[in-house]
């Protein structure tokens, strides 16, 4: 019974198979150095290509510095002290007046004044046209390439200095295409809208009017026109509009814009500081002016107040007689006039207050209740004076009265003339340090972050290209993968050939004869059928010796027998001394070549280390068991037909089927003709004791058999073979194909001798010190870092 190599292997899962060592990434690295550099060359080239390319971006920026704002309107501080600021509101701060700089209210006017809620772009070709405009001057449009006349190629200017559309046509795609004589048509969804002149103010039926100050394209140009919403305008200005805290908590303020034409963007930037400026001095007017019609609205009744407070005191005096007060009186009125002149301030700034709150806010519940306490303190004060004579005290108020509203309407006056000063002379609370003055160099593109950074984006691309490869897109290209990885002892590493590319070649086209002559009129089904009857075959291939037929032998196209030198054979003679050692323990002679999935190069090994085993002395046979897809009777240049399927259907004996090559000592059995179930064949008594038969006659007995994952065939004869080679492809097979073949391998009860990595590129990782060969000192060496 033979012994199962694989019972003890231990097969990772894909988790722990993903995991690579230091060395493995730098080994990977090294073998796709090439690959890595060449991607990074390529985007740091264009890296490069971007910054000679890409339109030069200008920044132009003002610096404003925010200034503390001034005592209220009223001058609250100064008339109530300490206790006036307890309900003045709050300042604004340097980040609300950043808010403010980027509000509607200062962007409108920008974007009316430049036009920035209509473009217009000329309509060209991609890549072609961008070009085309870089080798034209400006002023001066090219002219048309490949006859593209409705393109732009460079050099057109157009600006639009008025327009407005109805809310139909905002943000739709409209077309204005160039005249003759500075005239032009404007075209939108459902046909011409308008035609006029440049430099006129035209307008349509339809609530359409533009005003194009500027076109100098060649008749025929066509120019792409749209009309932005103003709240998508200021967003796509807002791009290109960038206000920072120049210095956190200090009120330095920065406004920065970027244009591609450097005077544009300093002029831009100016004019919105100044718009800034303007909006704060306008909401500083407003409010002083709004102050100024409230004290202007109560002056008269203040005046009115005061002259009756005067003739009422005036009145009492001259018929009481009583003209100057006493000690007492004196001081009942001083201490009056002070708690009416406060009462009367406070109310006056409650009525003020009232006009931007409601009763419940805190700030007029603030002044409720100083009034409160001021009432309490004047009943306390009054009620120190109830002793004294009514005649004085009624004087002594009356007094009292027409000094408070002398004050008020005094102080109101004073006021009223203030604020006429000031609002005058308003600054806004801010001014500007710097104005924005032209740039010089460009901010965008910075060729000392966009080339590094292209290098280093080209790195890890390639990187990144070479993982992704090797894990995601390509199968496994580490050999060292099936040893340390899944157990199975490596028997040798076979490095790409050319010169069996030119050999494949070769056999490709003798197949193509094959099936050509097979399908061609009067050796089709039916017609010459007859000359392929079993009887038919076995007379063309009568056997001389008694065991191999004397015909069918061709010229050979294996490797080993063409090129015996090439250094592919030599790594295939390191693979012949393995197999050979492993024999000397396998309970039979017959060996069983198995891949995972189709092109693993299967019949490539099989027929190589037959050839090299025949060089050595040893009779070998191979057989194709490939019934699907076999075609190595084509290495040797001899047909498929008359083969293990006529054997195995009873068509043919066994030694009937088999073949002489070109190469002594070496015999073959094809695969014969294509049978649709072949498995049901394979698994009868009569194959079995056919490769017992073959395995007493000759030293070794090669299997060549399908791929393993893809039919069953090669599982029914793994149990049979002594050993088991496995097949693997350079970048063919994915770990978990691989791992699924040893698993599959190990439940067939096959006795796997090793696996034979096959077409392994030169890589660096792999080093060839020279070839080892007889004669000239000429001979050329094979070094895989080539």
């Amino acid at each position: 019974m033979n012994d199962l190599a694989l019972n003890s292997l231990y097969v990772q899962t894909s988790g722990e198979r993903s995991q690579m060592s230091a060395r493995d990434v730098t080994r990977l690295l090294r073998d796709h150095l090439f690959e890595v550099f060449g991607i990074t060359l390529a985007v740091t080239a264009l890296a490069l290509a971007y910054v000679f390319i890409a339109t030069p971006v200008y920044e132009a920026d003002v610096l404003v510095r925010v200034d503390q704002t001034e005592p209220n309107a009223l001058g609250l501080s100064s008339l109530n002290g300490q206790q006036g600021q307890q309900y003045a509101p709050p300042a604004p701060s340097p980040a609300a007046e950043m808010a403010v700089m980027q509000s509607r209210s200062v962007l409108e006017p920008i974007i009316d004044k430049y036009r920035f809620d209509v473009t217009i772009t000329p309509k060209t070709m991609p890549v072609l046209g961008y070009i085309a405009n870089k080798l034209a001057t400006p002023g001066q449009p090219s002219r048309a390439w490949f006859g593209m006349g409705s393109y732009a190629w460079g050099g057109e200017q157009a600006h639009i200095s008025q327009m407005s559309v109805p809310h139909s046509l905002e943000e739709r795609d409209l077309t204005l295409i160039a005249k003759d004589g500075g005239t032009y048509e404007l075209r939108g969804p459902s046909g011409t809208i308008l035609t006029g002149k440049v430099g006129q103010l035209e307008q349509s039926t339809n609530g359409v009017s533009i005003l194009v100050s500027q076109l100098v394209a060649r008749p025929g140009t066509q120019f792409g026109v749209k009309h932005w919403a103003m709240l998508d305008a200021i967003k796509r200005f807002s791009n290109d509009l960038k206000v920072t805290d120049k210095v956190k908590d200090t009120g330095l303020v920065q406004i920065a814009y970027t244009d591609s034409h450097p005077g544009m963007a300093a002029e831009v930037a100016n004019a919105i500081s100044a718009q800034y400026m303007a909006t704060a001095v306008a909401a500083k007017q407003r409010n002083d002016t709004a102050t100024l019609a409230f004290i202007n609205k109560e002056l008269p009744r203040l005046h009115a107040t005061l002259e009756e407070a005067e003739r009422a005191q005036s009145s009492y005096q001259t018929s009481a007689q009583s003209m100057q007060p006493t000690t007492e009186a004196q001081a009942y009125l001083q201490g009056g006039i002070d708690f009416d002149r406060r009462i009367a301030d406070l109310q006056i700034q409650r009525t003020q207050l009232l006009d931007k709150y409601t009763p419940d806010s805190r700030w007029v519940r603030n002044i409720d209740e100083q009034l409160s306490q001021l009432q309490a303190q004047k009943n306390q004060f009054n009620s120190r004076f109830n002793a004294m004579p009514a005649s004085e005290r009624k004087n002594a108020d009356l007094a009292r009265n027409a000094k408070v509203a002398e004050q008020v309407y005094l102080g109101m006056t004073q006021k009223a003339e203030e604020l006429s000063v000031r609002r005058a002379s308003t600054t806004g609370g801010a001014h500007i340090v710097d104005e924005a003055e032209v740039p010089f160099r460009p901010v965008k593109p910075e060729p000392l972050i966009i080339l590094p950074g292209g290098v280093v984006l080209g790195l890890l691309l390639g990187m990144t290209s070479v993982f992704v490869r090797r894990h995601v897109m390509t199968g496994v290209t580490d050999p060292l993968f099936v040893e340390t990885r899944l157990g199975v002892p490596l028997m040798g590493e076979v490095f790409y050939s050319q010169q069996q590319v030119r050999l494949d070649h070769e056999i490709g086209a003798l197949q193509r004869r094959s099936l050509a002559s097979r399908s061609a009129p009067g050796k089709s089904q039916g017609q010459g059928s007859a000359s392929n009857t079993p009887a038919r075959l076995a007379q063309r291939q009568e056997p001389t010796d008694g065991r191999v037929a004397a015909t069918g032998a061709g010229v050979s196209k294996v490797l080993a027998d063409r090129y015996p030198d090439d250094p592919t054979i030599e790594a295939m003679r390191s693979v012949r001394t393995a197999l050979s050692l492993d024999l000397a323990h396998a309970p039979n002679n017959i060996v069983m070549m198995a891949g995972p999935t189709p092109s693993a190069g299967k019949s490539f090994v099989a027929a190589n280390m037959a050839v090299l085993h025949a060089e050595v002395g040893a009779r070998v046979l191979l057989i194709d068991a490939d019934m699907r897809n076999g075609h190595l009777a084509y290495f040797f240049g001899q047909p498929n037909r008359g083969g293990l399927s006529e054997v195995l259907k009873g068509a043919m004996r066994p030694h009937e089927a088999l073949r002489r090559t070109s190469v002594e000592g070496l015999t073959l059995m094809s695969c014969g003709s294509r049978i649709t179930n072949p498995a049901a064949l394979l698994m009868r008594q009569g194959f079995r004791d056919i490769l017992q038969q073959f395995s007493h006659e000759y030293d070794l007995v090669i299997v060549d058999t399908p791929p393993f994952l893809v039919v069953t065939d090669a599982a029914i004869i793994a149990g049979d073979a002594g050993a088991t080679v496995l097949v693997l492809r350079s970048g063919m097979q994915s770990e978990e194909e691989i791992a699924e073949t040893v698993r599959k391998l190990e439940r067939s009860e096959a006795r796997v001798a090793g696996a034979v990595f096959n077409a392994i590129p030169p890589s660096r990782s792999h080093r060839y010190y020279g070839y080892y060969g007889s004669g000239d000192d000429t001979e050329p060496v094979f070094d895989a870092t080539a």
